[in-house]
């Protein structure tokens, strides 16, 4: 039997996910139990609920501070937004604060432990999220990822998923074939030079989209590095405005395919 061919385009979790910033801030959410896993659900205001919902899918982290503050601001823009724990309890915050410089923590055996589990509890979660407020069948689903959710956003974009439109920051883990199968519309924003997605295989998804007619968005930021959108350095302006600037468009990029009939 010949071995699948599958090249790797953005490669497993390294060391430069766990840099950046913790920020600070009173989340306005809460955490509920969905079928048994912990979750965080942002209400928009009704003055702007849109009826629609966005699946949130978390860096190794979990659903830490930045996290939940960035469920706030999509919530705060009419999306009810869910976020997933699909570590169970068992994110990286669990072990240490400060992994970098833990020499206790082995972030390889961590994520080997967790890469398939959690694709798992992301699949049944967003089927439950969808049964339980998909309002008959009115509401429309996107999703957004960051580092280790990429590849679970493209899997809700394939033709499984339940979602209409994904968005993805500075990808982990993802393979050929998770773009090749994803089939809903899709926009990336990433580093210019990141270790884990090179320039090499960010040319390799744009031809992969381009070749299947897929509809994308590729944002390219100078000067900031992987995790520059979840765990922004708050105190480097230009890094700060990066990371606006990639909410915004990612904003404006489900806004404009949920209005689409």
């Amino acid at each position: 039997m010949s071995e699948i061919h599958d090249p790797v385009l953005a490669k497993p979790a390294d060391l430069c996910c766990l840099k950046g910033d913790f920020h600070h801030g009173e989340p306005t959410g809460s955490i509920i139990q969905i079928e048994g896993v912990d979750t965080y659900i942002a209400q928009p205001d009704p003055k702007v609920a849109n009826g629609n919902i966005l699946l949130f899918f978390p860096d190794a982290f979990g659903l830490h501070i930045n996290s939940k503050l960035m469920m706030d601001a999509y919530a705060a823009c009419g999306y009810l937004t869910l976020g997933v724990d699909y570590f169970l309890g068992d994110a990286v915050t669990k072990y240490s604060t400060s992994p970098l410089n833990d020499p206790n923590f082995d972030l390889p055996a961590w994520a080997a432990k967790h890469l398939l589990p959690s694709e798992e509890v992301a699949k049944k979660w967003a089927q439950n999220v969808k049964d339980k407020y998909g309002n008959d069948g009115k509401a429309k689903l996107g999703c957004v990822g960051y580092c280790w959710g990429a590849r679970i956003v493209l899997q809700q974009l394939s033709e499984g998923g339940l979602c209409i439109v994904g968005a993805i920051a500075h990808p982990s883990f993802v393979n050929e074939s998770h773009v090749q199968n994803s089939k809903a519309p899709i926009a990336f924003s990433v580093p210019a030079t990141d270790k884990l997605f090179s320039n090499e295989s960010r040319t390799r998804v744009i031809e992969i989209c381009t070749e299947k007619e897929q509809r994308f968005n590729m944002q390219v930021f100078s000067h900031v590095g992987h995790g520059f959108a979840s765990r922004t350095k708050l105190t480097d302006p230009y890094e700060l405005w990066a990371k606006e600037q990639h909410f915004k468009a990612f904003i404006e990029w489900f806004d404009f395919w949920m209005a689409q009939p």
